[in-house]
Order: C-alpha cells, then structure tokens, then sequence
C-alpha cells in the first residue's frame, strides 16, 4: 500500500473517530474469527497501518499513532508504516496500555472491537485501562467498516468440500462421538468451537481458497469461515452458508450435524446457553461471544479439540512425510536452476525467483496452492524476517551472495513450511559464521532427547545455544506447529516466552518446525527450516525428533572446522537420505548437483 493512500485512510479514520467522540481505536490484525491470515476483507490493521505483515495491533488516536509488533517485523513495519506517522514498538503484554496511559486522560474514550480479540486479551486489557483511568467506548460497528466503503474486498464464496478419511486420519463421527465422552466425563453440557480451524478439522471439511491469493500479500486459509456448537448428546449446530456446501458434505453430514445461518450464532448464545455449562479454547474465542456465554451459564477454559488437532493421526504423518518429499522436488530443482542462472550473469529479482518457485511447485502432482506467500530475500532484505518483494522492493539477487526462501505448498494431507539459504556469490566470513551457528542450533535441535511432557518452549534454548556463544540470537520463535492441509502455524510454539498462550507440552504425533536464524540489520539474514515430527525415543520416558522435509543444506555457507564430529555425521546421514530419496526422480543437472553436496558432507565427515 502506497503512503499516501494509508495517510488519506487515517485521515478517513480519525474523522470518523472525532464524529462519534471517541479518542482512539484499538486495531488488531485479526478478525472476528481471529484469524492468522484474515482474508482481504477483513484486513482492518493493513488498511489503517500500510503494514503487509500477518500479525500486530495499532492504536490511532487523533494526533499520534502507534503500531506494535513482534521481533519479525519491527524493520518491515517501520518501513511500510513509520512514513505515514506511526511509531513502531515491540508487542508485549502491557504495550498497549503503557502506551495509552500518559496520552488519554479521564474524559476521553478508546474504542475496542471486542469481536476481534480473545477473551483474555480483552479482559487484561480493560483491566490495565481500568487501572489508569481509562474508559472504553462500546462500539455497534467498526469504525473502519464505517469508512472502508466501495473498495472493501467481497468474502470469500468457494465451495465448501468434504475432506477425505484418508488425509484426515479418523471420520467426522469418531470426532464428534470423542469430543461428547470427554465432555460428559468433564460435565459440560456445550462445546463451543470458535475457532474455524477446529471446526474444520472436527467436521473434516475444507475449501480451495488455498489456490486464491493476492501478489504480495498474505494467503487464505483452505478452511471456511464458521463456527460451531457440540451438543454433549451429539448433536451439532454448523453455523455456516449451506448454499457453500457441496451436495456430497451435505449427504455425509446426515443428521447429526444441522447447518445454521452464520447470521443467527450470535442472536442465539443466549438461549442456547441459558443454564447450561459451557467450555471454549478461550484462547480462540473472540471476547463479545465469550461473554454472552458467560451471561447465560458458565463458560470454562478447554482447549482440548485445539490440542486434539496438533496431536496428527498416523495417516496425517504419513501424508506429511509424502507431501514434503513432493515439494522437496520443487525446491531442489529451484535451487540449482538460481545458481545457474547467477552463474551465467542472467539477472534476476526477487520476485522472478519466487515466480519460478511457484511454477515449479505447480508442476507437482496434487498441488493444491500455496501455504504462505514466497518469502524472496536477498542481501539486506533478509534481514527482514517475513520480507515479501512487492513493488516497494525487489532486489536484484545476483547484487549479493546471499538469498533465502521461506515458502510452502498445500497438498491434501500436508502443508510445507520450509527455508534454504542459498549462497549465489562468494559469501564473506560473517555470512558463513552466521550460517553455521544457525546450522548447529538447526541439528541440535533435530537431535535433541527429550522428557515426554516438557513445555515447548523448554527446547527454544537448544537451538540458540550456538548463536548466543558469538553474542548472536533472532527475534522470532524457534518453531510452531503446522496443520494438515491447513494452518502452517498452531501450536505448540518453540519460543524463549513461556507465557506464551500457544506453548504447551510436546507430545508424540505433532509436527513442528525447526527454523533458528540471525538478521544483521541492512545487511542480511539468514534462515534453515525444516519439519519435524514427534515420535518415541528409545529412552524409557523420552521423545525425539524426526525429521521429515528432506531439503539439502548448502556447503558453501558452512565452515566445518566449526562441526563436532557428531555433528559432520548428522549431515553427512541427512545428506545421504536426501541423495537416496531423490536421485531417480530430478533432471540429470539437479541429480549431479545434490549427489555433489552428499558427496561433500560424506567427505568432510571422513576426514
């Protein structure tokens, strides 16, 4: 978004404030199903901000205005957003407040839009407003709807399609008939499923909106945007369109599942829940909803359908470890192809980069879209961690010897999530000591034994031991969980923040990925990621990792004398594997290339 069109939305924005008296608007990325990735027509904080990134909330007042993000993107946000007057702070728990307090004063009201936050969001932020001194305004409708207007994009209509068994590991039954056990076991009369993403997975249903998304911008989801309520008899009400659904969903739904108006899920909390004991992943569940549930009986903190998904049948790993081998093909040949391409002084930019990429993945077998947008950067843009070339930067890859590619596919089954650094040029002494410390943390994590039951965030440290020792580190988390033709990103979150609200305990089925990194501002970045998958150790009590996206790991960012032996073994195996996997499968070229690097990695094992 160009500055002048976010400058003349908050002009639009702050009149629109002013008229209804009201000091401020709180505005969050999410939506009123707090999405990651809303779809374009409900992305408020991009169309307030300019600022392109999945996550972050601002603050406009009538004479200032704040944005507030995470390590990822305070760089991106500065850039997209300090021009048009916004002043860049890192997201923490009492940021928003600590901000607000000495710029309101008594007489003045902010507005919040308790549909597009969590109930305990919510609730610690009016709790820190009440502390200061500070009023909410109660709003009938978003301000920014008020003034979008003609421009605003259309929800998505795509059909609503029936997810196979076969990807989906257990039927939308056997789902339902175990979340009603448990539910009785726990006396709870309603589950309410806020989150579109547990209902997905509950009902085994998806949509093509991953094939649908906007050059330069954030994804969709392939899930439809609903929501639902488990009766503990087994009865459950589908708030969603049902003109959506294909007529094979509606047949395998039968009786058990009654399809109701999106329209009529809020009007209807109040008598549904009359009396009734209800529980809801208050993490997921927007704070308006949350308290009309409360208003009418009682409503408790259980998030066991969210814990439920991250926990992946055996058929999920099983289309996991397929999907991944499928884009690995993709990948690999688009590794060789830029060197190449470097090699011969053709000119290329980041955004021809990141279209090959996608050409290569449509040529797979069952690709089903993107995952997330190409994330193409060279030199100082990867520096930038969640940097997407647009018209405001496309650099010439050829200008610097490094370039990184975080991207991923959909397939029925799996989604990808996965990052090469690529050396394009002859790489400075700090680009391979970056490189390689970002390497030994990647295996040491990989290779780590673990005690089943630890806390997610207990395993940050493994990774970032090697960087801390040359007094480097990076802003983001270690790793995420990542869904099944879904969501790259659930829980549970590897991070060094234990109060995060998506950390939780590993446990053996999930996926998540492995992605340490370092970024020297301006000048450049560099990122290793892969999946791993939880599985038993041969130690009594203890989980480890295995490690299912096979991508080759480029010898020449890499200084050997800085591997233990254990560590030149690790990847001489990984290599090996890789080779193996591959090697009746890629272009003569490609397969010469990838032998080479296991070749390598086997020499410098040896030696």
């Amino acid at each position: 978004m160009l500055q002048d069109e976010t400058s003349d939305h908050l002009r639009r924005l702050r009149d629109e404030l002013r008229n209804a008296g009201i000091r401020g608007l709180v505005v969050p990325s999410t939506d009123e199903y707090l999405s990651e990735f809303p779809q374009p027509f409900a992305r408020r904080l991009r169309w307030a901000t300019g600022f392109c990134g999945s996550t972050g909330v601002a603050v406009v007042l009538h004479d200032c205005a704040a944005l507030f993000v995470d390590g990822r993107y305070h760089a991106q946000a500065r850039s997209e957003s300090g021009p048009a007057g916004f002043e860049v702070l890192d997201l923490t728990p009492d940021a928003l407040s600590d901000w607000l307090a000495p710029r309101m004063n008594g007489s003045e009201q902010i507005a919040l839009d308790t549909s597009l936050q969590s109930y305990p969001e919510v609730r610690r932020f009016l709790s820190a407003m009440g502390r200061e001194g500070i009023s909410i305004a109660s709003l009938s409708q978003n301000p920014i709807d008020r003034v979008w207007g003609a421009d605003r994009p259309k929800p998505s209509m795509s059909r609503i399609v029936a997810y196979a068994e076969q990807f989906a590991g257990l039927s939308a039954r056997e789902k339902i008939r175990r979340a009603c056990d448990w539910m009785r076991k726990e006396r709870y009369d309603c589950y309410l499923l806020a989150d579109p993403e547990d209902v997905a997975w509950l009902l085994n249903v998806r949509t093509d909106d991953s094939k649908s998304f906007s050059s330069g911008g954030w994804h969709v989801l392939p899930i439809c945007l609903s929501r639902a309520i488990v009766e503990a008899t087994g009865a459950v009400d589908w708030f969603v369109d049902s003109s959506r659904l294909e007529p094979a969903l509606v047949e395998r739904l039968g009786s058990q599942v009654a399809c109701v108006p999106p329209t009529e899920f809020e009007r209807s909390l109040e008598k549904r829940f009359h009396g009734k004991s209800v529980c809801a992943n208050l993490q997921r569940t927007p704070h308006r909803f949350a308290v009309a549930a409360e208003q009418a009986g009682t409503i408790a903190d259980a998030p066991e359908v969210t814990r439920w998904r991250w926990r992946k049948h055996p058929a999920e790993i099983a289309c996991a470890r397929e999907g991944h081998f499928r884009d690995g093909q993709a990948v690999i040949r688009f590794i060789v192809w830029l060197k190449d391409q470097v090699q011969r002084e053709v000119r290329i930019t980041e955004i021809e980069a990141a279209r090959k990429l996608t050409e290569l993945r449509e040529e797979l077998e069952g690709f089903r879209g993107p995952s997330m947008p190409v994330m193409s950067s060279s030199g100082a843009s990867g520096a930038i961690p969640h940097y997407i070339p647009g018209d405001h930067s496309n650099r010439v890859i050829n200008e610097h010897p490094i370039y990184w590619v975080d991207s991923g596919a959909q397939f029925y089954g799996c989604s990808t999530d996965n990052t090469v650094c690529i050396a394009v040029g002859k790489p400075e002494s700090s680009h391979i000591l970056a490189h390689t410390q970002v390497l030994k943390g990647f295996i040491a994590l990989a290779s780590v034994k673990f005690p089943a039951g630890i806390s997610s965030s207990q395993l940050d440290t493994v990774a970032r031991q090697h960087l801390w020792s040359e007094g480097m580190d990076y802003g983001h988390g270690t790793g995420h969980g990542v869904g099944s033709f879904m969501n790259i990103h659930e829980g549970p979150f590897i991070t060094k923040n234990s109060a995060h609200p998506m950390v939780a305990p590993l446990e053996e089925g999930m996926i998540v990925s492995n992605e340490p990194a370092y970024y020297e501002d301006g000048n450049f970045g560099v990122r290793i990621e892969s999946h791993l998958t939880v599985v038993r150790s041969s130690v009594a009590g203890f989980l480890e990792f295995e490690t299912i996206s096979r991508l080759p790991i480029d010898p020449e960012l890499v200084d050997a004398s800085r591997l233990t032996p254990v560590e030149k073994s690790w990847l001489a195996d990984y290599h090996a594997h890789v080779w193996e996997g591959y090697k009746n499968c890629l272009d003569e070229i490609t397969a010469r290339w990838l032998q080479g690097v296991a070749t390598r990695y086997r020499q410098t094992a040896s030696s």
